[in-house]
């Protein structure tokens, strides 16, 4: 089995325009690959992938809301070109096996895959979601709804329901792929047979193949249900068939699957408590609070219009004039509704108990949409209590924050630094990430290399800081770090001069893998050419 060169073209425009991961920050490393591509795409078509042993992904674990840790990984680069290959050409079939978008009851990651390496309709599906759970939630209004979640859904997951779920949604023309994929995430989990990688965006492709053969199972029962991901809303009229179809679904997930329902999230209400407890709506809660404030501006415009007016004024339409100062208000100042409109509701999502992290996260980013930045003493403050939002809340802060932003919190800055939190790994990556933006070099950051846990985010920090002695202290190390500090280290170099830095690089690069090679010829091809300009 072999990778074909039109998906593997494809895989590079997937990873260039998205990310690897959605726990995890882009990639340096793909970069230097495209750089590097016809070396690098010579090397992957000649892989027999029968034979081969994917290298062992990071694994880091990441905050949930209810306390506890999430697993995700962060594959090689390489095996995520792989992975992402693979999983492309199946990715059109697997949507085909699914219940039709038509039918509103799957909502979540419709694959519509693009020229332009998405996988996915640019419709989340989220607003079906929302929209179809209201209509079914009026017509069961007396009636009752189970709500499941499956217990560690992608952790989970049978990677040999996977094999023949595939074989089944080709109809056998797709055996060899299935089998490409299976042996690929057994050699990824090391021989055990459990558990696609968390936060890639094939995983999800076969998550939705599992949750398929799951929603067709549903079907057999009844068609009014909806689904996103792995949340999952089932209606009827009568508590005994809801019970029925628990107990049925139950047995068929763990038979089938051996996936277990959530005890915590998996219950059965009556349609007046989930509406009560579940229908809420992020969006709509941002846009009624936006639309408040705009109603007060107008209001207090209206009544200096109305004292003004000249007596006797018969012409004058209250309706039309309202609209219309309505209209040219929402246009004239919408920057300024926004932002304290993010301000009142990041306050208010952080403040309520427990923490709405479905609005935290919707707010940071529209926030980042806008470059809205009055939030930005807020995240500051409670960054640590929003930890299952810090990646949103880094790549919000990374787009906002300017020299002058990061003067007036410097000392925010710092306590993030010095905070015990810092000492979880993945809560490290990402303030590390965050403190390799080059705002920082401006204000004297006191902080201190020992504070970041990997030698990745130090050499990714040295070179915002352009350390030269941090870099070239690690000269005589390099054989003894893992791929990704090494690799890091060695992009770092790029501080160096040129005379310096590609002996260095080169001697790397004879004795390294395809990325390390990649990387060499990036930086050399650089730096020479800015030596040229």
């Amino acid at each position: 089995m072999k990778l074909k060169e039109n998906y593997l073209e494809w895989s590079l425009k997937h990873l260039q325009k998205y990310s690897h991961s959605d726990f995890y920050p882009k990639l340096f490393e793909i970069a230097a690959i495209s750089h590097n591509w016809l070396e690098v795409k010579k090397y992957l078509l000649s892989l027999d992938l029968d034979a081969y042993q994917p290298k062992s992904p990071m694994i880091n674990l990441a905050p949930k809301p209810n306390g506890n840790f999430r697993i995700v990984h962060q594959l090689d680069p390489i095996d995520s070109f792989i992975y992402t290959s693979l999983v492309r050409e199946v990715c059109e079939v697997i949507e085909q096996y699914r219940i039709p978008e038509s039918e509103k009851i799957v909502c979540s990651y419709r694959i519509k895959p693009d020229l332009e390496g998405s996988f996915f309709s640019n419709d989340t599906g989220w607003d079906t979601f929302l929209s179809r759970t209201q209509e079914l939630a009026k017509t069961f209004e007396k009636g009752f709804v189970i709500i499941a979640d499956i217990t560690d859904f992608y952790n989970q997951i049978y990677t040999h329901r996977i094999n023949n779920l595939i074989v089944e949604a080709g109809n056998g023309a797709y055996d060899e792929q299935a089998k490409a994929i299976h042996n690929f995430l057994l050699s990824l989990n090391v021989r055990t047979s459990r558990g696609i990688p968390v936060g890639p965006a094939p995983s999800t492709i076969l998550s939705e193949l599992v949750m398929g053969s799951i929603d067709k199972k549903i079907f057999n029962y009844t068609s009014d249900f909806v689904r996103y991901v792995d949340d999952i809303r089932i209606f009827f009229d009568k508590f005994e068939d809801a019970i029925k179809t628990l107990h049925e679904l139950t047995l068929y997930l763990y038979t089938y699957h051996r996936l277990v329902f959530s005890g915590e999230k998996t219950k059965i209400l009556t349609v007046k408590d989930f509406r009560e407890q579940y229908m809420t709506d992020e969006k709509k809660q941002a846009t009624t609070a936006l639309l408040a404030k705009a109603d007060q501006l107008t209001n207090e415009k209206m009544q200096e219009l109305i004292d003004n007016l000249p007596p006797y004024s018969e012409d004058f339409d209250y309706g039309e004039a309202y609209e219309e100062t309505l209209s040219k208000i929402l246009s004239e100042q919408q920057f300024e509704l926004l932002s304290s409109t993010y301000y009142e509701l990041f306050a208010k999502a952080v403040s309520t108990s427990p923490r709405d992290y479905a609005l935290l996260r919707h707010v940071l980013r529209q926030s980042r949409r806008y470059r809205i930045r009055s939030i930005v003493p807020l995240v500051l403050d409670s960054f640590y209590s929003i930890r299952p939002v810090i990646r949103e809340a880094v790549i919000y802060l990374n787009a906002v924050i300017n020299q002058r932003t990061v003067a007036e919190n410097k000392a925010k800055f710092e306590e993030l630094v010095s905070f015990f939190y810092m000492k979880l790994p993945f809560i490290n990556l990402w303030v590390s990430h965050l403190l390799q933006n080059e705002c920082f070099n401006n204000i004297g950051l006191s902080m201190k290399y020992d504070s970041i846990l990997s030698d990745r985010g130090r050499a990714l920090i040295a070179l915002r800081q352009k350390d030269t002695t941090w870099v070239r202290s690690c000269r005589d190390n390099m054989n003894v770090l893992g791929p990704w500090d090494k690799r890091a280290v060695l992009y770092a170099t790029s501080l160096l001069p040129l005379d310096e830095m590609k002996p260095w690089v080169e001697t790397i690069a004879a004795s390294g893998d395809i990325i390390d090679k990649s990387i060499a010829a990036f930086l050399v091809s650089k730096k020479k050419a800015k030596k040229c300009d």
